[in-house]
């Protein structure tokens, strides 16, 4: 607990912001001051204004008696030769110039305007784009403590999970930091302005409101911590289905290979419906409490104008204008502060998302890869020596792989491992790379334990070909690159001849520069292991690891291979692991291995006459080589005649005729895909037609209150200026109780609304995750070989696209039905008052529908070019143990993908802020 507060304590402090981001920041929160005290200090000239229309409207209906005149700027009785004062009471006239007054508010007002609008888009301009370069080095920083995260935690973090926590919750950080907080401290600047207001204008009225206000700050604070604590969950669940996704779409050949797509899609379902479920509490919580909030609000109403009728009746200091600044600057504090719930949901929500994300920022790696320390020898050997070391996977704690396993790999020397599998062979490989660290005991390379030398000089000495070589989709050229990062072509071309490469690359129409597919998909299992081979021999490496390098070679090429290796073997420590016998025996040292030690040691024939566990494997291997080749054709005949049924592109040893070129695969890159139509996306949320109806019927009624409210407002000004005093308590009770009642309905729509969008939107997302991972799993094979369809790609698609596609329906559904009610309802009461005054008003409703089309098309923009962005980094995290091989470039690589897609956005979210404030 103490360490999720911290992490919650760094967002809070903004921990990744440079002095530049701290001046930008404190500037636009200056902006954002002055800004939130423009709507208090308008409310003192709206009362003046008040009080003036209210004298003129009573002076109006004093001089319509025609027994009434104006004498020395009083109104007086006329009786035939002498007048007299009305009522004893002084009301004056002849003083006002109404037309000068309305002139002199016309232009406070229009003066406001304008500085809202620029103070408005600083504020946003100076946080959005503070928030998209913290956000860029919070992305960074995560990108890169995952490349120096040893492999025993990626053994326990699948990369499903990590793609949706650098695209979807990075996101959810940003918004938390952005313009949100500008937004937050303009509005709880309004509040405290407001507030102040109150108190000075008129302290027993505002003491009456604020009796109420703790009740609204209970249901925000309920709000926040649920949100926080709901989104957490929610976010951990689509995490495990990312996760599960990831895992199947790496595998998808073996999956349909077995046919097992239905149920790979029911396990990936089992964990969105953990999501949709949290995610419909939160909507219940959000709809309950702000139904809560607009309900105490409204009943706040009520007893402002009520409490403060009678004050401005009984008292004289009292008067209908400081009635309406006190009511109404405590009013627009507690409505400032309300509106403030999403900026707290915003900032629940990043609280949620980061806590995770900082953990892993602020967790120090048990091997770190990128770090300095240690040391480099002067002279390497290449002498292995292991001391009495036990080893446990981090993932399998309980099961012991190495046990007091003592050995010595000789100098110069090539060494094979032989034994069952799971005797431990290929972990010894990974604890010379320090991968991992033992449990107990030690690795020496010439005498020195290796944890005290720099591991990346360690990693530099040793080349390294496993039995399931991993490339990347770019180049051949590139692919070989990442065994040395400044090797040269004339090295590249070396290593490729060396691995037997060479030949098979030159017949290639774009040789070096072909591209290899996703996972080397297009290239056939031999010709992906010799490039994996050249790859480990162009850095010269003093140490030579083979596990199961020539496995998937057929026996011309192994041969010819074998040969190159031993060639390349000498004066290096080689060390092989293969099961075949013609691999093993040319050996210098064979090692048995069983039950995770070294049980014998020798040459070929001295082990044959041992009669251990090297003749068992010799003697079983003899005699199932013809049965085992004959099950292994057939089935490999039964993958192939499955995988033909799902896709004409040839999956055993031949490469397409023709590749495509870099070029053109970044022109099939730029093909535009059409915007979805809303109507398509609605079809999806079909089923959940009932709840769009009650919830649209439940925005409906809220998009009624606000004009409601407006009416309300004007009926009580219309009492202050009837003269009959009972008539007047009339009419304020009436329209008090009219508030609470508004206030009893807005409860119960604002849950409707909120719980039924919510269900709706999360059966959607859910529904449109699981259909896009059916779709891609119904896809033919060749589709997987097109870079832009890596499973971290598709992975990232599936986290993000269905969110966005919910924020097209749902809640937004919502907020778009409120917003037609609100401005048809406003229209209806507008023109039925004054038709001329609203035509003049309704001029400018193009101009904010204008305003809200351009705000749209640049979000759309820059969710696309953001989109592009984070599935390239999703495909970058796909294979962990080689991005070692090359973890600097990879960083740069990312880092640029992550400017990418920061800047351009920062540019159309300040313009698509502009729109709104305009």
């Amino acid at each position: 607990k103490k360490k999720i507060s911290l992490q919650i304590y760094n967002l809070l402090q903004f921990r990744f912001a440079s002095s530049a981001e701290i001046l930008m920041m404190l500037s636009g929160a200056i902006c954002a001051i002055i800004h939130g005290t423009a709507q208090p200090a308008m409310l003192i000239v709206f009362g003046i204004m008040t009080d003036t229309f209210i004298q003129y409207d009573i002076e109006k209906q004093e001089l319509q008696d025609p027994n009434k005149g104006c004498m020395n700027n009083t109104i007086v009785w006329i009786n035939s030769s002498h007048p007299q004062n009305v009522s004893n009471a002084s009301i004056s006239c002849g003083l006002l110039d109404i037309e000068s007054q309305m002139i002199y508010f016309a232009s406070s007002y229009a003066v406001t305007g304008f500085a809202v609008l620029v103070l408005g888009y600083l504020q946003i301009c100076l946080w959005v784009t503070s928030a998209a370069r913290q956000t860029q080095q919070i992305r960074k920083a995560y990108f890169r403590k995952i490349m120096r995260m040893d492999i025993g935690w990626f053994d326990c973090t699948s990369v499903g999970e990590l793609n949706t926590r650098i695209s979807d919750d990075i996101n959810k950080i940003n918004d938390a930091i952005a313009d949100q907080v500008a937004i937050f401290i303009q509005r709880f600047t309004t509040f405290v302005c407001g507030f102040l207001l109150g108190f000075v204008r008129g302290w027993k009225l505002t003491l009456v409101i604020i009796a109420v206000s703790p009740l609204i700050g209970i249901g925000a604070g309920i709000i926040g911590l649920s949100v926080a604590k709901l989104t957490g969950l929610e976010l951990k669940a689509y995490a495990k289905a990312g996760a599960i996704a990831d895992e199947v779409l790496s595998s998808i050949r073996t999956v349909a290979a077995f046919g097992g797509e239905k149920k790979e899609v029911e396990r990936y379902d089992k964990n969105l419906v953990f999501a949709q479920n949290w995610g419909i509490r939160k909507g219940i919580i959000m709809g309950l409490f702000t139904g809560y909030i607009w309900c105490i609000i409204f009943l706040c109403y009520a007893l402002a104008f009520w409490y403060g009728s009678k004050l401005v009746l009984e008292e004289e200091e009292y008067s209908a204008g400081t009635l309406l600044q006190v009511f109404l600057g405590v009013l627009v504090g507690a409505l400032n502060l309300g509106q403030a719930a999403p900026c707290l949901e915003a900032f629940a929500t990043g609280r949620g998302a980061a806590t995770n994300i900082f953990e892993t920022i602020d967790e120090k790696p048990r091997i770190d890869c990128m770090s300095e320390d240690g040391y480099k020898l002067d002279k390497v050997r290449g002498e292995i020596e292991f001391h009495n070391v036990t080893f446990h996977y981090p993932s399998r704690p309980d099961v012991k792989i190495l046990d007091e396993l003592s050995m010595v790999i000789k100098p110069g020397e090539t060494t094979a491992f032989v034994g069952p599998s799971g005797t431990g062979k290929s972990t010894t490989i990974q604890l010379i790379q320090r991968f991992y660290d033992p449990t107990k005991g030690m690795v020496t390379l010439d005498g020195h334990d290796i944890r005290s030398l720099n591991i990346q000089w360690l990693r530099s000495l040793m080349g390294v070909v496993e039995q399931e070589p991993v490339l990347f989709a770019t180049t051949i050229a590139e692919n070989i690159c990442y065994g040395q990062e400044d090797a040269t072509m004339e090295d590249i071309i070396r290593a490729a001849k060396e691995a037997n490469a060479y030949n098979f690359i030159m017949d290639l129409p774009l040789k070096f520069d072909t591209l290899v597919g996703e996972g080397g998909g297009q290239m056939s299992g031999g010709q992906k292991q010799r490039i994996a081979i050249a790859r480990a021999l162009v850095r010269n490496p003093k140490i030579l690891l083979l596990d199961m390098a020539t496995s998937a070679l057929d026996n011309e090429s192994e041969a010819t291979v074998q040969k190159t290796l031993s060639k390349a073997r000498f004066g290096r420590t080689a060390i092989s692991i293969a099961h075949r016998l013609s691999t093993v025996k040319s050996a210098d040292i064979i090692i048995g291995f069983e039950h995770g030690r070294a049980v014998e040691r020798g040459k070929h024939e001295e082990l044959i006459e041992r009669k251990g566990v090297y003749f068992t494997l010799v003697t079983l291997q003899s005699q199932g080589d013809k049965a085992l080749m004959e099950t292994s054709m057939q089935s490999k005949y039964l993958i192939l005649a499955s995988l033909r049924q799902r896709s004409r592109s040839q999956l055993s040893n031949i490469v397409p005729d023709h590749p495509a070129s870099i070029e053109q695969i970044h022109e099939k890159n730029e093909e535009e895909v059409a915007p979805a139509n809303v109507t398509r996306i609605l079809k999806y949320n079909a089923p959940e037609w009932s709840y769009m109806v009650l919830g649209s019927l439940g925005a409906g009624v809220n998009g009624a209150v606000n004009p409601l409210y407006a009416l309300l407002f004007s009926q009580i000004l219309g009492t202050f200026s009837v003269t009959d005093e009972e008539e007047q308590r009339a009419q304020i009770n009436g329209v008090c109780l009219l508030f609470v009642v508004v206030g009893i309905v807005s409860f119960f729509t604002q849950f409707l609304q909120g719980y039924t969008f919510a269900k709706a939107g999360e059966l959607l997302t859910r529904r449109l995750r699981k259909i896009g991972f059916q779709a891609m799993l119904g896809q033919d094979i060749g589709w997987f070989d097109d870079h832009r369809n890596s499973p971290g790609a598709l992975t990232t698609r599936l986290a993000t696209d269905a969110s966005q596609v919910q924020g097209a329906t749902g809640t937004q559904i919502g907020m778009i039905v409120n917003s037609l009610t609100n401005i048809g309802v406003s229209i209806i009461i507008a023109f039925y008052f004054s038709w001329k005054l609203s035509l003049v008003i309704t001029c400018f409703l193009p101009f904010l529908a204008l305003s809200g089309m351009v705000q749209s098309r640049m979000l759309i923009g820059f969710a696309s070019q953001d989109k592009k962005a984070m599935e390239a980094t999703g495909r970058v995290m796909g294979f962990i143990s080689v991005l070692f091989l090359k973890l600097t470039e990879t960083m740069n690589n990312c880092s640029k993908l992550v400017k990418n897609t920061s800047f351009p956005g920062v540019t159309i979210s300040i313009v698509g802020k502009m729109t709104v404030h305009f």
